[in-house]
């Protein structure tokens, strides 16, 4: 039969069609401009717009995690998340993963017990964010799990595990956990149990990304500066055609009943502190969440909070700290103490116990103190993507997929009476809802020198046949340099035209950015610098002391006023020790700026230096500093800082030693604090930059009122460490008995920042260990080694001499040190032997001057550059003849630098487990 269609009917034809084919997302929910859109799929996007960002957050969320992991399969959700970085159908291999750090400024995953969750941030550019919803699109529908990667990645994990079941307070929860659900629900780790994750096969990880990961049981969260039209058109075009599938219930978790649970005090021997807690849990209560949430600040919050003035004021434990959990399955608080060998654990555990479960009530001031706290981070918060991106991700998860739910909920929050948080704490906080936790030092057996049994070294993929993916077409990078090279000139000559630089009568020099910042803040920044390595010879302590003193009180004004006054300008002061000198931050908002920096003017012209708390401070810190310096990260980099110290003991540029710290410490008192500020605080060699929404010329007149005549006659130079050449040493130090040992190294040589190699060096870097999956040491630490579970690399270059130094650091599995070792050395041979490839570097520069237009974008990036500048003599305009370095270099450029300074021979080494040597 012959079927004819009239022009009529072939119309409707070809409409239904389009209207099929670019069906709109549907608005389905609006509130505070955050919008959700749904697709005919099922699959959602919420979009929360914000003109003022330089870059978009993108977190894709599946609402499956390790509450839906098979019986006898625990962490079969984490593993699938690391394979899914290991390519499609449509995008295979490493292809995947060089284009997620192709597009992105920042890429990761994670797995909890309720969704997994794959975490972009991209510039605010439309192509990158197109191309990240594509490549989030096919992971979603054409993801290829490759039975080859999963050995590996099981033993990545493995890696994972042990570093953080190394973590005393991880180790501390995982028990209350299995004593609350057993070995089942939030009994079982999302990272999943060792045993159980060798047992899981490819059937079993595909049939989970079939059943889980399909649009309907997805959302996409997306905050930031982008254009909302073309994000919904690309979302629809790219996640439209994903067909919906029938998703199973989610796992549902009985409601814990306190009165069942048997197990209640639980104790950790690991490291080196001293803890107790207190966790209490119970059933999910609406009305008590609200409470719970202000309940941390009202214990702990400097000076008012009620466990802080009665534990920690009265010196029985060094310092308090709460928090909670407020999860759909349950409430949970807990509150904890921090003391010294010499306090009494006793004591710690009653009054913890008596100032929360029979605590005087909390007064109206206190409340509102509280939730005006909390009112400011809010405003904080609605201004930085990646911040409103992740409370939208919470949230959608925890509350079903209404993430409204937090306006109603800060809405609740800042209408708690007193009488309400008092009534409800004292129901919750009560004996039967109470577990105990009780963190201990590692016991002294456990810090003896073990035997390494003798064993064949380990098949390593790349002693496999494995392919290597021919290299990338690389003109794509080129004129991604190309463009953001001309991007970063432009921002650089906009910027450097408002600024205004000069000099006050003392000689303190200033920075003025009048501009909006994206808060309404204002930022300002005094480094203050004086004295030289003789006259502060054993005055560290001093110095930081005096700074953590200065602003704690003034001859008028009290630290409870001080506090008050911070959170009244929605903002903060903060003074920190750095090297010989000191940083005060102060920000507030725009129209209460000038006000709130005058008052932290004034409190630094008249710091009163309270005795009370000078033997405060003196005591947490003699308390911090009293306990065994074992564990293996702390090992390696108290070696390490040995080995390649240059300087006499009491110099302040002199590494961190316990003894003499102690020693420093116990002979300072607070008459010498008082006099190092007379003698040396002063503004003649400091520097000043204000970033913010202000009128330059009054500025310039306070300045010179508050600064221009604070000055002393005390001699002042620039301290650094000047370039040693140190000889190749490989240490392998003793350490207590820990799951994973530390590694470290440092590779020095004579560059400085300024010098003309100092490009070449930072590309190199980038080459070498920027990437946690794809970079040099990546590969060959992590993914075909499984040595390790996380690395970092820096390269550290002086602004004032010829001295710079490359450094790596990893937690390895026990007993791998030399396999560590080897590999790194492997890794710099093979830069050394063979230099890097063009499409490395091409990757390198795209992805640095990404990063460095990025910080452009952001005033306050901006503002944390000028007072270096100003001590340097530089100007915005400096980082243009940077960025046309980086633009104009090549693979003979870098390979160059390898063969001029990657020099093996001066490599320093050390390794820390149980399986290494004393040191003296």
């Amino acid at each position: 039969m012959i079927l004819r269609f009239n022009r009529f009917t072939v119309s409707l034809f070809i409409l239904g069609m389009s209207a099929t084919a670019f069906a709109q997302p549907l608005l389905v929910k609006s509130e505070h401009k955050i919008e959700e859109y749904k697709l005919d799929n099922g699959f959602r996007v919420i979009l929360a717009p914000n003109d003022k960002e330089n870059k978009v957050y993108m977190n894709t969320v599946y609402f499956t995690g390790s509450l839906n992991d098979p019986q006898g399969k625990s962490g079969l959700a984490h593993l699938l998340e690391h394979l899914a970085f290991k390519g499609t159908k449509n995008i295979p291999g490493e292809e995947f993963q060089r284009r997620l750090d192709q597009y992105t400024l920042s890429n990761n995953a994670s797995t909890d017990y309720h969704a997994t969750k794959y975490i972009n941030t991209i510039r605010p550019e439309p192509n990158a964010i197109n191309q990240l919803i594509h490549l989030e699109a096919e992971r979603m529908d054409k993801l290829v799990l490759q039975e080859k990667f999963v050995p590996s990645e099981i033993d990545i994990v493995k890696r994972e595990r042990e570093v953080r079941m190394d973590q005393p307070f991880a180790v501390l929860m995982n028990q209350v956990w299995q004593s609350a659900y057993g070995n089942q629900y939030f009994g079982r780790l999302p990272i999943g149990e060792l045993d159980e994750l060798q047992s899981i096969n490819m059937q079993e990880l595909n049939h989970f990304y079939k059943t889980w990961y399909a649009p309907n049981n997805a959302v996409m969260i997306i905050a930031g500066k982008f254009n909302k039209d073309e994000v919904l058109k690309e979302v629809e075009q790219q996640f439209g055609q994903i067909q919906a599938r029938p998703v199973p219930k989610q796992v549902q978790v009985p409601a814990i009943d306190m009165s069942k649970v048997q197990e209640r005090e639980f104790s950790v021997q690991k490291g080196s502190d001293l803890a107790k807690f207190n966790i209490y849990l119970n059933a999910p209560n609406p009305a008590v969440k609200t409470t719970l949430a202000v309940a941390p600040s009202l214990y702990t919050l400097q000076p008012s909070g009620h466990l802080y003035q009665n534990i920690v004021e009265t010196g029985i434990a060094t310092n308090v700290f709460a928090s909670t959990y407020l999860d759909q399955n349950f409430d949970m608080l807990f509150v904890g103490a921090v003391y010294g060998p010499n306090d009494n654990e006793k004591n710690v555990s009653n009054a913890l116990i008596s100032k929360v479960e029979q605590s005087k009530n909390f007064d109206k001031t206190e409340l509102t103190r509280v939730q005006n706290l909390i009112k400011n981070s809010q405003e904080s918060m609605f201004v930085n993507s990646s911040a409103v991106g992740s409370m939208l991700s919470d949230y959608v998860v925890s509350e079903n997929g209404n993430w409204a739910k937090y306006f109603e909920h800060q809405k609740d929050l800042q209408s708690l009476t007193p009488d309400q948080v008092n009534q409800r704490l004292k129901t919750f906080v009560q004996p039967q809802n109470r577990m105990s936790g009780h963190i201990l030092p590692t016991p002294e057996d456990q810090k003896q020198a073990l035997s390494l049994e003798p064993k064949a070294p380990a098949k390593t993929l790349d002693q496999v046949n494995e392919v290597v993916e021919p290299l990338k077409d690389i003109s794509t990078y080129q004129s991604e340099i190309t463009k953001n090279v001309k991007v970063s000139k432009a921002y650089l000559e906009n910027t450097e035209q408002k600024i205004q630089r000069g000099q006050l009568k003392n000689g303190m020099q200033y920075a003025l950015f009048p501009t909006r910042t994206r808060d309404d803040k204002v930022y300002a920044t005094i480094h203050i610098n004086f004295g030289t390595a003789e006259s502060l010879m054993n005055k560290s302590e001093i110095i930081d002391l005096t700074s953590y003193l200065l602003l704690r009180a003034s001859n008028q004004y009290s630290l409870q006023d001080i506090a008050d006054k911070m959170i009244e300008a929605n903002g903060g002061a903060s003074a920190s020790a750095s090297g010989n000198g000191m940083d005060i931050e102060i920000v507030a908002k725009q129209d209460k700026f000038d006000d709130f920096f005058k008052f932290i003017v004034d409190v630094m012209k008249n710091p009163k230096f309270e005795q009370s708390q000078f033997d405060l401070i003196q005591s947490q810190a003699l308390s911090s500093l009293d306990r065994p310096y074992t564990e293996p990260e702390v090992v390696a980099g108290l070696t390490m800082s040995r080995l390649v110290e240059t300087h006499q003991p009491g110099d302040i540029r002199y590494h961190f030693e316990p003894e003499l710290a102690i020693k420093q410490l116990q002979a300072v008192d607070n008459t010498q604090v008082k006099q190092l500020y007379k003698q040396f605080f002063a503004m003649n060699h400091a520097q000043v930059s204000i970033t913010g929404d202000f009128d330059a010329k009054k500025m310039k007149k306070l300045l010179n009122k508050e600064f221009g005549s604070w000055s002393n006659n005390e001699k002042y130079e620039q301290l650094d460490t000047p370039y040693y050449d140190y000889k190749a040493q490989k240490v392998h130090a003793l350490a207590e008995q820990r799951e994973f040992g530390s590694y470290a190294s440092i590779l020095a040589f004579p560059l400085g920042s300024e010098h003309p190699d100092a490009p070449a060096m930072i590309v190199l870097t980038n080459i070498l260990g920027d990437s946690q999956l794809s970079s040099r040491l990546a590969k060959e630490l992590r993914e075909k080694n499984a040595l390790v579970y996380g690395f970092s690399s820096s390269m550290k270059l002086s602004d004032y001499q010829e001295s710079g130094a490359l450094g790596i650091n990893a937690q390895y599995t026990a007993g791998k040190a030399d396999e560590v070792s080897q590999a790194v050395h492997k890794v710099l041979k093979e830069l050394i032997e063979n230099g890097v490839t063009e499409q490395e570097v091409a990757a390198a520069k795209a992805d640095i001057m990404k990063k460095r237009v990025t910080a452009l974008e952001d005033e306050r990036r901006i503002h944390r550059m000028l007072n270096s500048q100003l001590k340097r003599d530089k100007t915005m305009l400096s980082r243009k003849q940077r960025d046309q370095d980086f633009e104009k270099l090549t693979k003979a450029d870098i390979d160059a630098v390898i063969k001029k300074y990657i020099k093996l021979d001066g490599l320093v080494e050390v390794m820390a487990d149980q399986y290494g040597k004393p040191q003296s």
